[in-house]
């Protein structure tokens, strides 16, 4: 179980560091593109959280078996990891949700870490984790998503959403909280391997489709941005 559990993220987390170069060297090679401060803190907030947060998973899930205490920690490091992304993806979809709006970002992005924060102190609470406290890291990742989508929600009801699909990529956003719901999902009721106890130790476990319901998720983030900023580009003024 623990190979594919290590791949998933490693994998995702070196996809992410290559999407990072492949829009420098997009933006680097279109002058008329008009990216600004803004759009590289969005673009870089997320893409950074996202790649700490696939890579200390990976890391954990290596070293999860070497002792007790190394176990520990990394169960810490990858709640951590868990929270940054959760940081950078309230972040990049503030901004371009309250482009317009300065201080409802900064009135968001406090709230996005103070929820983050609050998350990473729970969770350390209970030593990492562990198979018992499956229904609780599920609930307060799930809370902590909601947390941030809410420049999302915000949007949608002041736009309509078509407007907010058009504009901020609300489309792209649902796609992302149906992808991670479902992994909250899978992961907290064990499936598939509660159908059929041993089937799925090694291919197929709940933590492995997580994972991957995790990276397509983020997937989605990414495109939504660029859906975002492509608007903004074409719509400077306020």
């Amino acid at each position: 179980m623990e190979t594919m559990n290590i791949w998933t993220h490693l994998l995702g987390s070196t996809a992410f560091v290559a999407v990072g170069f492949t829009l420098s060297y997009y933006v680097s090679r279109c002058e008329d593109l008009n990216i600004t401060r803004g759009d590289v803190f969005a673009f870089g907030s997320f893409l950074i959280s996202a790649t700490i947060c696939f890579g200390l998973s990976a890391g954990f899930h290596t070293l999860r078996s070497h002792s007790y205490n190394i176990h520990h920690l990394w169960g810490r490091m990858d709640i951590l990891g868990i929270c940054f992304l959760a940081l950078g993806a309230g972040t990049s979809m503030t901004y371009y949700a309250f482009y317009c709006i300065p201080i409802a970002q900064g009135v968001y992005w406090g709230l996005n870490l103070f929820a983050a924060i609050g998350a990473a102190f729970t969770l350390f609470d209970t030593g990492g984790g562990g198979n018992k406290m499956r229904t609780l890291r599920g609930s307060v990742f799930s809370l902590l998503a909601i947390s941030a989508m809410l420049p999302i929600l915000q949007s949608v009801i002041e736009l309509g959403w078509t407007r907010a699909s058009k504009e901020v990529g609300a489309g792209w956003y649902l796609a992302e909280a149906l992808s991670l719901l479902t992994g909250v999902i899978v992961f907290v009721g064990r499936f598939p391997e509660r159908l059929s106890p041993g089937s799925f130790d090694i291919w197929g476990h709940s933590h492995q489709l997580w994972h991957m319901f995790a990276v397509l998720g983020s997937t989605f983030h990414v495109v939504a941005l660029v859906t975002a900023q492509n608007y903004r580009r074409m719509h400077e003024a306020c």
